[in-house]
């Protein structure tokens, strides 16, 4: 198997963490929060933080549950709307801001295999009850997850790839990633590495790797858990 970099850009993490895989783990149905922050991030900067539900954590990696309704801390731009609102040709350049930003949908189930740069999100729909239908995997390509002992992070690459479930592979966001090398997000040199892990993250659905397993497919949250709440959300909320 091809040997990929786990981390193509720079981590910014606290000091202490340590690799998905490594105990202490969390039980499931414990709180874990869920980091995305920008290669050089500095304390106090605009990140995005989910609260989520531990299903499974161990030597494998972490499985986490994004439940419906779940308020996180997100990036906006400098009018306070979702990063996503302001165009392309400027979206690396533009200012951010922390913001608070609900989950509007079904819930998404996250897999982050220990050591791989990416992480792999199960998308349901017409759930009703216990009657769910696998929309589509969706890779995440990322830096490989660091944590603490409720905490993980890692930074997002732009490029992703959605996997239908009949197998139909479609790359997303290959302009973005144009973009974010064009507004000096990513350098040439990372782009091209994260374009390999694209093609390393197919080869491990092509494979039935541990995160594409049918279980998965087949798995439902505990009817018993809550809705996860993330510390200082409220210091966010616009008056």
């Amino acid at each position: 198997m091809t040997t990929v970099n786990p981390h193509p850009t720079p981590p910014s993490v606290p000091h202490g963490t340590r690799a998905l895989g490594e105990p202490p783990f969390l039980a499931p149905g414990d709180q874990i929060d869920w980091h995305y922050r920008k290669p050089g991030w500095l304390r106090g900067e605009p990140s995005t933080i989910t609260p989520m539900r531990v299903v499974r954590d161990d030597e494998r990696g972490l499985v986490a549950w994004l439940a419906p309704g779940t308020e996180q801390e997100g990036q906006g731009a400098a009018d306070g709307q979702r990063v996503r609102s302001v165009p392309l040709e400027r979206r690396w350049l533009e200012p951010r801001r922390r913001i608070v930003e609900e989950w509007v949908g079904n819930g998404i189930l996250r897999i982050a295999p220990a050591g791989k740069p990416w992480s792999v999100w199960l998308f349901w729909s017409g759930v009703r009850g216990d009657d769910w239908t696998l929309a589509e995997w969706y890779v995440n390509l990322e830096n490989a997850h660091l944590r603490t002992d409720r905490e993980t992070f890692t930074s997002d690459h732009v490029l992703d790839v959605e996997i239908g479930r009949d197998g139909q592979i479609v790359m997303e966001d290959e302009d973005e990633l144009v973009a974010a090398v064009e507004q000096g997000r990513l350098d040439a040199d990372q782009a091209a590495e994260i374009e390999a892990h694209a093609a390393a993250a197919i080869a491990s659905f092509t494979a039935g790797d541990w995160p594409f397993d049918p279980e998965w497919i087949a798995w439902r949250p505990d009817s018993a858990w809550t809705v996860p709440v993330l510390d200082g959300l409220e210091d966010l909320r616009v008056p």
